[in-house]
């Protein structure tokens, strides 16, 4: 063996020369240096910027936003400032003053109130009485009805009418204000209001040196602006990003939640608040440029990068000190750890700094001096840890096998063979058995034997095993592994002295346990005394567990194979039953539909009213009874397999057409729509017409039945080789949990309707049925309310779909 103090040469790592360590350690500690620095100011630098942005940009958010409430306040207190000097013109009813009387207040009105530029008075059917106008000559009695116009009828239905915004001449805003007195005679008095005024309210805000603040209607024209040019241009802002948004949030939205950031008219970022005026509906808007606004952070950003800039100065420098004297014992530490990894164990590293360096210095030594220990003894150690890895290779080779044998084959003979000759493999024992408990006598009976001669076998099945007896009996009772290291120790008994005189001294038993009862026992003997090892009883603990499950597999493959023996001589005599009642019920009911027939044709004399119309009951009750019969006749048929389709050509046309004239006289009853939508150009199909015939017309039956009003519609059409057939209704629909029961044997939709009309659920099965031995298939589609569609594929040539299935 090589001496652990020297390596091959390939080994020796070549030493890298000090300067180009020296170069790239030093540059790794200046930078860390200039790194640690930059985040902290960064970091500190960043959050102030960021925390005094959010903090600025709140604050100013806030003043806007209380600007623009107070303008709010002062144009709500201006309206109804005019709304009260309007309302004492209403006081009076028309038969209390002359028409001179109120054109004289009116004229005062207006004296008082320069923004009412009109006044009308209405009486109280809204027939206009007065009108005076700075703008235009008095009108005394024009009796104009003005009765269905909003400024009258919303004025009496709410008190006061706030009219929208309009622009008298396309220029200036106006809006109408319409009051109505206490008393309904007292009639309604209608304002011109000119809202140019409200300029001077809008004027006075002032926002930093180039904020403003304008108004705007419910529309979102703009109604003051302190450019009044805009005003009088009529301009539209509705779409400006923060009027939509406040047109959206209505009055008493959340202040927290507004548009803090937008462009204003000029196309300019700007800060913005807003409040809505009560109750017109308008919108106040105080907005800041960006640019203005954020101002003063620029000057504490420039602030803080010359900061920085400084402290980057002040961390090179420091590091170019502190990393010169880090990297001289660094490199000695790297040299010597070099040296260790190359297989130089008698290496020692020598530091001596007085830190960290020097005791990481020292912990390579003791490392180096341990290695050296070590080394000495790792061969053996990889030999013994080689030696467990091939026993814990063996065991799960052997396992997998055993799991391969459970789970590959049901022959229990087999797998209990493969087991028992596992176990005693890796127990490097000497023989094996396993024993299977039988319940009803209460003994161990020997299954499954490895190593163990004919004679031997022999005489142990001649022995009696219970529960409680040495041994086995004894591992079974406690429920858990028992080892016996010398049996020639142990007290006497039958089954210990044949185990004695074959010639093994130790035993280990293992019971095999199911959930609530003991299955058997797996046992392992071994020629020389001594105990087993715990890692063998976990091994065989884990083959008894697999034999426990083969058993029990074998036995419920036994028990289904046997319900299905039993199952399938049921169905059997069910069909047959099926049949035979079937046939037995149909000849007796055949002979009562006729007989009522010959009664209501007259044979046997004239028929009275009241009798004729039981009879009539009777044979429409029989007649359903047998369309039952036949049903339960043909599913026997299809369940026994007796079911043939009789093939040959046929015209889907003609089988649409006759099912139509068969349920005709059905939906004109219940006064329903029957239609058909085919192509003239159908190509004849070869298939069981009359089965066909059959479904279709159970389709279309239960689609007069179930639908009550509309229609019953049946389409066809032809391509790819197959028919597509649709029964579309206008009933009820179906629940989507009920469309795949429904095509099961005796199974309807679960509701009140189709339990109403009756049925033994057994329709669309055999439709089903039928469809599927044609090659086909059948679907529902349907929504609850909306009425079903049963659709159905069905191949043109059953033959040539049999053929090309056959060749697939």
């Amino acid at each position: 063996m090589r001496s652990p103090t020297t390596a091959p040469p390939e080994l020796v790592a070549e030493k890298p020369p000090a300067a180009r360590v020296h170069g790239r350690l030093f540059r790794k500690y200046v930078g860390l240096f200039l790194a640690v620095v930059c985040i902290a100011l960064l970091t500190n630098g960043l959050s102030e910027i960021i925390f005094s942005f959010q903090e600025h940009k709140a604050s100013l958010i806030r003043i806007q936003r209380e600007q623009a409430e107070a303008a709010a306040a002062k144009i709500s207190q201006f309206i109804k400032e005019i709304e009260s000097q309007v309302g004492w013109t209403t006081q009076l009813p028309w038969s209390a003053g002359t028409i001179d009387q109120r054109r004289f207040d009116g004229l005062r009105l207006l004296r008082q109130v320069p923004a009412i530029t009109e006044l009308s008075q209405l009486d109280a059917t809204g027939h206009e009485q007065l009108r005076v106008s700075r703008l235009a000559m008095d009108v005394v009695a024009s009796k104009t009805d003005f009765s269905k116009d909003p400024k009258f009828a919303e004025a009496v239905a709410h008190k006061v009418y706030y009219g929208p915004v309009y622009f008298r001449r396309e220029s200036e805003p106006y809006m109408t204000l319409s009051l109505t007195g206490t008393r309904r005679d007292a009639g309604v008095s209608v304002a011109e209001v000119n809202l140019k005024l409200i300029w001077d309210v809008i004027s006075q805000i002032k926002v930093g040196e180039r904020g403003q603040a304008y108004l705007v209607d419910a529309q979102g024209r703009l109604i003051a602006h302190p450019d009044i040019s805009l005003v009088l241009r009529n301009t539209d802002l509705s779409r400006l990003a923060q009027v939509q948004a406040a047109r959206a949030a209505g009055p008493g939205s959340d202040a927290t939640e507004q548009l803090q950031e937008a462009e204003d008219i000029q196309g300019r970022r700007v800060l913005t608040a807003y409040a809505h005026v009560a109750p017109l509906g308008w919108i106040v808007f105080v907005e800041l440029p960006r640019a203005e606004a954020y101002a003063p952070l620029y000057t504490t950003i420039e602030r803080s990068g010359i900061l920085l800039l400084a402290a980057l100065g002040f961390a090179f420098l420091a590091g170019l000190v502190l990393a010169r004297k880090m990297v001289g014992p660094i490199q000695a530490l790297r040299a010597g750890a070099a040296r260790i990894g190359s297989g130089d164990l008698s290496q020692r590293i020598t530091v001596k700094t007085g830190d960290e360096l020097e005791a990481l210095a020292d912990q390579f030594n003791d490392m180096a001096g341990t290695l050296q220990e070590s080394y000495a003894d790792l061969e053996k150690k990889v030999e013994l840890r080689t030696q467990e890895l091939a026993q814990s290779v063996a065991e799960l080779r052997a396992l997998g096998e055993v799991s391969q044998a459970v789970n590959s084959t049901l022959d229990l003979q087999e797998v209990l063979t493969t087991i028992v000759s596992k176990a005693v493999q890796l127990s490097n024992t000497d023989a094996g058995a396993i024993y299977e408990y039988d319940e009803v006598s209460e003994e161990f009976a020997l299954r499954s034997t490895y190593g163990m001669d004919e004679a031997l076998i022999a005489e142990i099945k001649q022995r009696h095993v219970h529960i409680g007896d040495a041994g086995i009996g004894h591992a079974a009772a406690q429920r858990a592994p028992l080892q016996i290291a010398d049996v020639q120790k142990e007290p006497h008994s039958e089954v210990l002295d044949v185990v004695v005189r074959a010639g093994y001294r130790a035993l280990l038993f293992v019971p095999l346990l199911g959930a609530d009862r003991i299955l058997g026992a797996l046992v392992v003997r071994r020629k020389t005394p001594g105990e087993f090892p715990k890692q063998t009883i976990d091994v065989l603990q884990t083959f008894a567990a697999q034999s426990v499950l083969a058993i029990q597999n074998a036995r419920l493959f036994y028990e289904i194979e046997e319900k299905g023996r039993q199952l399938e001589s049921a169905s059997q005599h069910k069909s047959q039953f099926l049949a035979n009642m079937s046939h037995e019920l149909r000849t007796p009911l055949n002979a009562i539909l006729g007989y009522t027939e010959l009664i209501l044709d007259d044979i046997y004399g004239e028929t009275p009213q009241k009798m004729r119309g039981v009879l009539e009951r009777v044979q429409r009750n029989g007649k359903h009874l047998l369309g039952l019969i036949n049903d339960v006749l043909d599913l026997s048929k299809i369940e026994a397999g007796q079911l043939t389709l009789a093939l040959s050509d046929y015209s889907l046309k003609e089988v649409v057409q006759n099912v139509f004239s068969a349920v005709e006289s059905l939906a004109n009853e219940k006064k329903l729509a029957l239609r058909i939508e085919m192509p003239k150009d159908l190509p004849v199909g070869r298939g069981d017409e009359r089965r066909l015939t059959q479904v279709l017309l159970n389709l279309v039956g239960n689609a007069i039945k179930f639908t009550d009003q509309g229609e019953v519609a049946v389409k066809a059409s032809a391509t790819n080789g197959a028919y597509t057939l649709s029964v579309c209704d206008t009933g009820p629909g179906i629940p989507p949990g009920d469309q795949a029961k429904i095509f099961e044997e005796f199974q309807q939709a679960d509701s009140s309707a189709t339990k109403k009309k009756g049925g033994t659920g057994l329709g669309l099965s055999i439709a089903r049925r039928i469809i599927e031995m044609h090659g086909g298939r059948i679907w529902v589609d349907s929504e609850v309310g909306k009425g079903a569609t049963f659709s159905i594929d069905l191949p043109i040539k059953v033959e040539q779909q049999q053929a090309d299935r056959a060749r697939a």
